[in-house]
């Protein structure tokens, strides 16, 4: 089996380009189409998928003439095979956030009907934020999409603590006390989130711009003392 694969892939590489596109051209009247499975083989043996991989590494080495690019777009020719599954989950985000509001998508969420995996979709682009093409990230972008959960996270219940102060006059919120939102990892449990600010800031995980907004609404660091425990060590080490 693995001797025929291979004749037929060199028979595949030697096969003149006109008539390799002919067969692409064929494929896509029959399918719509030009999302030509790997292992895809024509009824005359043609190795029709490979020749296709071979295309996409022909165009990024230069190999490909303007002629041969121009004629494979106007088959609408997928250079980019991961492109129609991007295509997809940006449009079923589109309708959750039409839908709820938000593109704050959970990790197991499944999509009614098709039971497409929006949740692993939403995740997966974080991962790749830095290497992220900027047409792609500008898209996103337009329904919101939230790329730090944890920064999305600190500015939600910063602003959950400045509701609070307005309501009891202070930044002194009971270690069990919740609010009725939520947070993008779960329930906005308030008070634990005041004590790890404090942690956070003895350890020097906070940053300077994070604790002087704690600080402009009066965030007590030490209760006991009142004073703002930042200020207490530094000038106990001075």
């Amino acid at each position: 089996m693995y001797k025929d694969l291979a004749q037929r892939l060199k028979e595949t590489e030697s096969t003149p380009w006109d008539e390799a596109y002919q067969h692409l051209a064929d494929y896509r009247k029959e399918h719509t189409n030009t999302l030509v499975p790997q292992f895809y083989s024509t009824e005359d043996g043609f190795t029709l998928g490979f020749w296709l991989l071979k295309l996409r590494q022909d165009r990024a080495n230069g190999l490909l003439t303007e002629d041969q690019i121009n004629r494979l777009d106007e088959l609408k020719f997928v250079w980019d095979p991961h492109e129609p599954h991007w295509e997809k989950g940006f449009a079923e985000l589109q309708k959750y956030r039409e839908q709820f509001g938000d593109s704050l998508v959970p990790e197991n969420y499944l999509t009614e009907g098709d039971h497409y995996e929006l949740g692993d979709f939403a995740r997966a682009q974080r991962l790749t934020e830095g290497n992220y093409p900027r047409e792609k990230y500008q898209r996103l972008c337009t329904v919101d999409y939230v790329w730090d959960l944890r920064e999305y996270d600190w500015k939600r219940a910063f602003a959950a603590l400045e509701a609070y102060k307005q309501e009891y006059g202070d930044c002194l919120v009971p270690s069990d006390y919740v609010t009725d939102e939520e947070s993008v990892t779960g329930e906005l449990a308030l008070g634990q989130w005041v004590i790890k600010q404090r942690i956070d800031m003895v350890y020097s995980w906070l940053t300077e711009e994070k604790m002087l907004k704690l600080d402009s609404i009066g965030f007590d660091w030490t209760p006991e003392s009142g004073e703002p425990l930042h200020l207490h060590l530094y000038r106990k080490n001075d």
